[in-house]
């Protein structure tokens, strides 16, 4: 008994600093947690790490605590991926209840962190990875930048992301605010996220044909390289021959081949060195439209070939997109139409795929924002309910009190009156009574419909608004708060909304209803954006069962293919177009 008391009293000892280290509640609680994380990193001992991981759990057995139960956890799984473990589905459900946890303590700083972590082990659906660490920024900068680590991980992950989607002005944006960060904290800075950073701005410039500001950035690589070179020789003449190759592209795009060719050639040699495919793919269809804008149409024709061969070793889909498009333009001026075709058709195939897996992205983004926004809306809903229940209840208390000292007050100076007049009285008191039930029932159903708007106005307003641009976001704004489709007028304001974040919709509608009536489209939008048949009665001011009348009059009037719902099809036309 007595080897398992001082057993006991030793693991108490080993995870004290840790349990001191995460009760800690003030800005200083993420550097501090940081600290107790680095000893993980060391991999020395993992029957130590899992002895720690037994101890902390019996101990918060022990002492029940919220913010260490949180805390515990981050540690764990944290330990768990550095020695080799897998994440797993539980861990994700164990992740978002955390994220309750730390909702319900008001602590975004702890909150913040959660969603750093949920997004650097990447759990559920691909846009989580985009959406948490949006989330987690959104925070960090709320609370100072300097109360947290790696910051600039975050900004890269979210100009990564959305750099593969394709939106090359916002990946900038982001990618800037990264580099910003370099002399924040030079102990928490990994030079070579910098590296790749400025390569995302410099290949999102190329994209948007901005070739002075794609050398700028490219510059900087080799410029940093030079003044402080890897530790990898291999690493470092790859992304010097990187960098020159796409300063070298640039040049090309301006006119400068003389220049630029000798760079781009480079950047295929180290690329083919390295074994890094991609990066050979994409000098050699460069080299290709060179030869290709000379006429030399053989030689261009082999060259994309061998670029094909390298994008698809190298798993990059854009270049084989490009080489494909340029083997089949090729071809037709060679005069081989049949081979021309079967590129072409390879090229349009896996285009259309691309297409498709970045508008699907772009949906699933919204989808996901707006399942997070109502979850956190689920968060507050249940922190305030107790709360607004009583306020409630406090004020229809207000309300009766008030009402029936008036109520006898009249009916006491009534009564002083003549007796002649009592009928009259007793008549008035009934009427008095009368009113003041119908002013509780109003009061009672104009709080439950005000709550009903603000959480429909608020979803609308979410959706819309990771569709807009910045000039209609402000436009957004200031005008959804006002809508209840009733009138035309307010239906035309919608409409154009609606056609502005989702362009094509109702052009794709009318060619599937003939002669489609505005009823028939306001219902349809509403489909669109999901929301529920009581929110679509709301908006529409209608009853709900007039809604499920309508959606069943235009299924009649839409060929649904077999297996889909009315809700799926629609919502399959916005798909078409993101």
């Amino acid at each position: 008994m007595q080897v398992l008391f001082f057993k006991v009293k030793a693991q108490d000892i080993e995870i004290k600093h840790l349990i001191t280290a995460w009760q800690v509640t003030d800005t200083s609680q993420t550097h501090l947690a940081e600290k107790t994380y680095e000893e993980l990193k060391v991999r020395s001992d993992s029957s130590k790490f899992q002895r720690k991981r037994k101890a902390l759990y019996a101990w918060l057995d022990k002492h029940p605590d919220d913010r260490l139960k949180v805390r515990i956890l981050m540690y764990d799984i944290l330990g768990r991926q550095e020695y080799g473990k897998p994440v797993t589905h539980a861990d994700y459900n164990l992740l978002a209840k955390a994220i309750e946890i730390a909702h319900s303590l008001k602590d975004n700083q702890l909150k913040a962190e959660l969603y750093a972590l949920f997004a650097q082990l990447n759990l559920g659906k691909p846009s989580n990875f985009l959406l948490y660490n949006l989330k987690a920024v959104e925070l960090q900068r709320k609370i100072g930048f300097q109360h947290f680590s790696f910051v600039h991980n975050r900004f890269f992950n979210i100009s990564y992301a959305l750099f593969h989607t394709k939106d090359y002005k916002e990946s900038i944006s982001f990618g800037r605010e990264c580099l910003t960060f370099k002399n924040v904290d030079v102990k928490k800075w990994d030079p070579r996220v910098y590296l790749f950073q400025l390569d995302m701005i410099g290949a999102s410039y190329l994209k948007l044909g901005k070739c002075d500001s794609s050398i700028y950035f490219y510059q900087q690589i080799i410029d940093t390289l030079t003044k402080k070179p890897d530790p990898s020789p291999a690493f470092q003449k790859l992304w010097l021959g990187i960098a020159r190759g796409n300063i070298g592209h640039a040049f090309i795009m301006q006119g400068k081949e003389a220049q630029g060719l000798p760079l781009v050639k480079e950047q295929l040699n180290v690329g083919i060195e390295n074994k890094m495919l991609n990066n050979a793919a994409i000098a050699q269809n460069i080299l290709a439209e060179v030869d290709f804008k000379h006429y030399n149409y053989e030689l261009a024709n082999s060259k994309w070939k061998s670029a094909l061969r390298y994008a698809i070793k190298g798993n990059d889909e854009n270049e084989q997109i490009s080489a494909l498009k340029g083997i089949a333009e090729s071809y037709l001026y060679l005069r081989q139409p049949d081979s021309a075709q079967v590129y072409n058709n390879r090229y349009q195939k896996l285009k259309e795929k691309q297409t498709a897996e970045i508008n699907a992205s772009k949906l699933d983004r919204l989808s996901s924002q707006m399942a997070f926004d109502n979850l956190q809306g689920n968060y507050d809903e249940t922190n305030n309910k107790l709360s607004r229940e009583k306020l409630l209840r406090n004020f229809i208390l207000i309300g009766i009190i008030l009402l029936t000292i008036i109520a006898i007050l009249i009916y006491s100076r009534a009564s002083i009156r003549a007796n002649y007049r009592q009928e009259e009285q007793l008549r008035k008191q009934k009427e008095t009574e009368k009113q003041m039930l119908e002013a509780r029932e109003q009061v009672i159903a104009f709080s439950k419909n005000i709550l009903e708007k603000d959480r429909l106005i608020y979803s609308l307003n979410k959706a819309l608004k990771s569709h807009a641009t910045d000039a209609e976001e402000k436009n957004i704004s200031t005008t959804l708060l006002n809508y209840v489709l009733v009138t035309d007028r307010e239906w035309e304001k919608f409409k154009e909304m609606v056609s502005n974040a989702y362009p094509g919709f109702f052009v794709r509608l009318e060619s599937l209803i003939t002669h489609i009536n505005p009823a028939e489209e306001r219902l349809a939008s509403l489909i669109c954006l999901q929301l529920s048949d009581r929110q679509m009665a709301s908006m529409l001011g209608i009853s709900k069962e007039s809604v499920t009348r309508s959606k069943r009059r235009l299924k009649q009037r839409i060929a649904i293919p077999e297996g889909q719902t009315l809700e799926e099809y629609i919502c399959s036309l916005n798909s078409v177009y993101g």
